[in-house]
């Protein structure tokens, strides 16, 4: 199998480097001034605070006043949400894969302004959530025998295989209502253990105990790493939300599985360096076959960023294929709470920094162009087009807590969409989809409050 390191002579590494950071200021900048002058008649008719059009949108001077454009542009989006979908049933699939997004929308604007009210929604929808799936039990089953009957976020595609129960939708979901319950726990109100509770003892046992080959024991034991492989889907993405919940359990103080060793040894496996293809996973001896083949992280020496990759097509369980930008958010949202948590250095968070600024983002091609890939290519994506599946605001926008021309980044393209994202691609998916506007204004607000503290988890 090749190797992926791009061979770039080291000696024209650095003039790379320095060419390419200084295009990037370059179409920010440019990128600001070609917002402002288009956007004053949709401020009015948004009714959203004005900035000064004598100064870039994100210069020190005009920054208090996009942070309150921004609070304002995130209430009236979130108003027309509540609108659109009143009273919908939160035991749904697809519909907790997609509150996660919107939980992390309103921690965000919550630490941006300090206004509980935005916790508190974020606090009713996790109890919502949870309570549709007890009021909706099923059958778990495993190779058509049942493993008891659980609080289900269902769906109808995996039903014959699963009952309708699925470890992504589950693991996403939890994520967020993980999210709720640290931050409510920060903030010294209730209902935080009966978030996480339902977490461990809903989904995580659930899963945990559905495996008839694999005993509570073995989950608990020296080996428990390789037990937990075989209980865990195969997918990278899968994997990579487990890590983060099992961070998050740890955080909030719960033993009652090694959560600690399960987020270390996921993390060094999914964020660990990979020399090259032909590297064999850390312990693979420990794990024959269930360690995983798209394990790791394969540094590029021209950029200083990484490849990593997934397995696309279950009839060819061999076959890798790179990363889409869109998944891999994922990847990046443990990474930056890794390193958060001091699971992981600044030197491994550097490289996922540099794979966002010199891989995905492509300003060339427009200055709020995201390849689809993580690698530089930019091939079609789930039916979507080049550039329109390079989404950001789910993962991707942590970095922005540690890097100056990535928050310059994030600022601009919330404020290009206060004004409809008229330098946003045409069908790209970081304007187009229904929480991608509320995750990139609630961040970008709390990237400017004085308050906001974006290194800070949630």
């Amino acid at each position: 199998m090749q190797k992926t390191e791009n061979t770039m002579p080291t000696q024209h590494i650095s003039m790379f480097r320095g060419f390419v950071r200084s295009a990037l200021f370059a179409a920010l900048l440019g990128c600001a001034w070609v917002a402002t002058g288009a956007s004053a008649a949709q401020q009015q008719d948004l009714n959203l605070p004005a900035l000064d059009p004598n100064f870039s949108p994100i210069s020190q001077q005009n920054r208090p006043l996009l942070f309150k454009r921004l609070v304002a542009a995130f209430d009236n989006k979130y108003a027309a949400h509540l609108a659109k979908n009143p009273h919908k049933n939160l035991a749904d699939g697809y519909t907790v894969y997609y509150l996660r997004q919107e939980l992390q929308a309103l921690l965000d604007i919550w630490r941006a302004t300090g206004k509980s009210t935005y916790l508190e929604n974020a606090h009713k929808l996790a109890l919502k959530a949870i309570a549709d799936a007890k009021a909706n039990p099923r059958p778990l089953l495993w190779h058509n025998q049942q493993r008891g009957t659980w609080p289900c976020f269902y769906s109808k595609e995996i039903e014959k295989a699963t009952g309708g129960h699925g470890q992504l939708y589950d693991f996403q979901g939890s994520a967020g209502f993980l999210m709720v319950a640290d931050a409510l726990k920060q903030a010294e109100q209730n209902d935080w253990k009966e978030i996480a509770d339902f977490v461990e003892q809903s989904i995580v046992e659930k899963w945990l105990s559905c495996n008839p080959n694999t005993s509570p024991e073995q989950l608990k034991g020296p080996q428990s790493n390789m037990y937990l492989l075989s209980v865990l889907n195969t997918g990278r993405d899968t994997r990579e939300h487990f890590a983060a919940i099992c961070m998050d359990l740890h955080k909030l103080g719960y033993t009652k599985y090694p959560y600690k060793q399960w987020t270390l040894f996921l993390t060094e496996l999914y964020l660990g360096i990979r020399p090259n293809l032909d590297t064999p996973a850390p312990g693979a001896a420990l794990l024959t076959r269930n360690a995983p083949p798209d394990w790791g992280v394969v540094p590029d020496k021209s950029t200083g960023g990484y490849t990593w990759y997934f397995i696309p097509d279950w009839q060819s369980p061999n076959r890798l294929a790179v990363l889409d930008t869109s998944h891999a958010n994922r990847t990046i949202w443990l990474a930056a709470a890794a390193y958060h948590e001091g699971f992981i250095d600044r030197s491994r968070l550097d490289g996922f920094i540099n794979t966002l600024k010199l891989q995905v983002w492509a300003p060339s091609k427009g200055p709020f162009y995201f390849n689809n890939l993580i690698d530089r290519s930019d091939l079609e994506v789930q039916k979507m087009p080049p550039g329109r599946k390079g989404n950001l605001w789910f993962g991707w926008h942590r970095l922005a807590a540690y890097d100056q021309t990535l928050e310059r980044l994030f600022l601009s393209i919330s404020y290009d969409l206060t004004n409809g994202g008229p330098n946003i691609p045409q069908g790209a998916q970081n304007k187009g989809m229904e929480e991608a506007p509320l995750c990139f204004f609630a961040w970008g607000a709390r990237l400017l409050s004085p308050n906001g503290q974006p290194q800070r988890f949630p």
